[in-house]
């Protein structure tokens, strides 16, 4: 520091500095914010968790190097840009953390002004978080208006620039030493294979928050960077794209062929209406939902159905994969990036090749999440807003067209678009379930006016909310189900329900496990889903199952003979033994679930685990492939032309 002392001398006289040491310590901040709401787990503390704080202090470092390497007022520039970057990336991952157990790849911050609407869940937020925020954003105010001042020489070139390289060569070797100590690197005495290690994390990229706990936020971002932002743009990536293609080929080799089995074709030539149910988790299920009780016991009831989330957005994530039959790429990249893209497998594209119309409708514009252009580029001949059909409507009739989904049967021209001619694929997108879950939040406020007796139902505001919403739910298929039977189509009809995820947005996590009868984060990804026809043999569904198995047991019961292999199966192949795979490692099988955020393998439903270590590993080897695939169908666009 003495090299510096002498021109704060001068200085001072004009202005106090604050001191140099502050740079360094400031950048090492930001990470150690991010590490207390993304890593620290006092109650299992592990020496690998403090690893991202050893990423941290060399960036920190690196930083600092590359500030001191130009002039005092390029510095205070410079220090400021990436200062202020890395605190937004940091507020917004640990953000997005706290409410979705999930971090983001940077291509997922376009989808920020979609969730504009939901930013009240910030009042809910823990206060240390909030005096984080405020911590970190002053910290950088303040050292950017006193700004250290230093008289630029050889010296301190030097001295900086060796810094800088040490510290670049620390972050490139560190993962070397990680992976030294990450027992999944150990082929034979591991409990969970080489996939879930942390090289494997760091060389795929197949989960952010996976990434995160190996190489600390700087890492990840830069890591983020490079790979969907420059990699792209080398020969190396065209080459990359064929190696993919043969890989995914080879995949489809190995895993068994679809065959006809006693379910196949059974709806054959049936007009299809395929709900996705927003947040309709199962714990809401029950007394105020009568008309979903009676088609899930009568229909076909998948109860160990499960929604994991690929990607940054849940519900789209869900949309794309029970219409194309691949969840989102878990390794970043905007989905509208893959609008681009060839997906003829979709049901959509295979049922209007079957003389089926196919229409999309939901309450919200069509560029919400690009819907209008990625509706149509997987096969939907129009995105029907109900924003579009309020002309000459009174303001509460417009706002009940908007907030109540089984009002769209009450608009003639919507009504008319419904039931066109033919036969017919419509797709809903329900609004009602929606967070937040509060008695002023403007869903629930309208649903209160129409069903005011939910207040103070259950002595807990959440619940009650959540209930209510879910009886709006109900009422959307109970008015389906009249209007399929006034139009004399409901015995020509199937209704299939798919929830797109768990209610996250329910604050009180302690509260939803003991609501969905479950004692482990991992298992509120279950979800209702289920298909209903009239007639049809009613059946419970008990194998595990996961959002892309959707599609192929669809066209199964259809009797579509789709040319296309898919990454899930169809649920009635007695070769499938069923599964669920989740980016970050994680999985459930038979009576077995494996947290990879904790590393924990536990019994479901309490009975004694019958997974192996041998099976144990087959199977985190299994969801490690499954997710590459998945991430290469869509970077690939392997259902495009060649």
């Amino acid at each position: 520091m003495g090299m510096y002392e002498k021109t704060a001398v001068k200085t001072g006289a004009r202005r106090r500095t604050a001191p140099f040491w502050l740079l360094p310590v400031s950048f090492f901040l930001v990470e150690l914010f991010a590490f207390c709401f993304l890593s620290w787990k006092p109650k299992a503390f592990t020496a690998e968790q403090l690893w991202p704080l050893a990423f941290g202090a060399l960036w920190a470092a690196l930083l600092s190097a590359i500030v001191w390497l130009l002039p005092a007022k390029a510095g205070r520039i410079v220090y400021g840009a990436l200062y202020g970057l890395i605190t937004v990336y940091a507020i917004v991952q640990t953000g997005y953390y706290i409410l979705f157990g999930e971090m983001m790849w940077l291509s997922d911050f376009r989808y920020a002004s979609e969730g504009a609407n939901y930013a009240s869940v910030l009042l809910s937020y823990p206060l240390a978080w909030w005096l984080g925020v405020i911590g970190l954003v002053a910290l950088g105010v303040g050292l950017v208006w006193k700004f250290p001042r230093w008289r630029y020489n050889w010296r301190l070139a030097l001295v900086s620039a060796l810094l800088c390289v040490s510290a670049a060569a620390g972050a490139y070797l560190l993962p070397l030493a990680v992976f030294g100590r990450d027992e999944g690197v150990k082929y034979a005495g591991s409990d969970y294979g080489r996939a879930q290690s942390a090289q494997a994390a760091y060389e795929n990229l197949f989960n952010t928050h996976r990434l995160y706990q190996v190489c600390g936020l700087y890492q990840t971002l830069c890591k983020d960077v490079y790979t969907n932002a420059i990699y792209p743009l080398t020969p190396a990536y065209v080459e990359a794209h064929e190696v993919g293609r043969r890989e995914i080929d080879a995949y489809f080799t190995e895993k068994d062929k679809p065959e006809e089995n006693a379910m196949t074709g059974l709806l054959d030539g049936k007009n299809v209406v395929l709900v996705l149910m927003e947040s309709m988790d199962d714990w809401m299920l029950g007394e105020y939902t009568p008309t979903l009780n009676r088609l899930m016991s009568e229909g076909i009831n998948f109860t160990r159905f499960y929604t994991p989330a690929y990607g940054g957005v849940r519900t789209f994530n869900t949309e794309f994969c029970i219409n194309t039959g691949s969840f989102l790429s878990s390794q970043g990249g905007y989905a509208f990036d893959y609008v681009t893209n060839d997906f003829r497998q979709s049901l959509a594209f295979l049922l209007r090749q079957a003389g089926y119309s196919a229409e999309e409708f939901h309450y919200n514009s069509p560029s919400f999440y690009s819907r209008g252009v990625f509706s149509e580029a997987m096969g939907y001949q129009a995105y029907v807003s109900y924003a579009d059909y309020l002309t000459g409507m009174s303001a509460d009739k417009a706002k009940q067209l908007l907030y109540d989904d089984q009002l769209l049967f009450d608009n003639g021209e919507l009504n008319s678009e419904f039931f066109r001619e033919g036969k017919r694929l419509n797709f809903i997108i329900t609004r009602s379930a929606h967070l937040s879950y509060k008695y002023n939040e403007v869903l629930s406020y309208w649903g209160l006016k129409k069903y005011p007796e939910f207040k103070g139902l259950t002595g807990n505001e959440e619940t009650d909310c959540a209930l209510l919403k879910a009886k709006l739910v109900d009422d959307l298929f109970a008015r389906l189900l009249c209007e399929l039977e006034e139009k004399g189509e409901l015995e020509n009809t199937v209704i299939i329900g798919v929830t797109d995820h768990y209610t996250y947005g329910y604050k009180n996590e302690k509260a939803l496990l003991e609501l969905s009868g479950v004692d482990k984060k991992l298992l509120l990804e279950k979800t209702p889903c289920f298909i209903w026809s009239s007639g049809l043999e009613p059946m419970e569904v008990e194998k595990v199952l996961n959002t892309s198995d959707v599609l192929p047991t669809v066209l199964n019961l259809l009797g579509i003979d789709s040319p296309y292999d898919y990454i899930g199966s169809d649920a009635f192949d007695e070769r499938y033994d069923g599964f669920a795979p989740f980016s970050n490692g994680s999985w459930i099988y038979g009576n077995a679930a494996y947290d990879a955020s904790t590393k924990k393998l536990f019994s479901i439903d309490g009975s004694e685990l019958t997974v192996t270590p041998e099976i144990r590993k087959e199977i985190a080897e299994r969801v490690q492939k499954f997710t590459r695939i998945n991430n290469l169908i869509l970077d690939v666009d392997y259902y495009g032309e060649s």
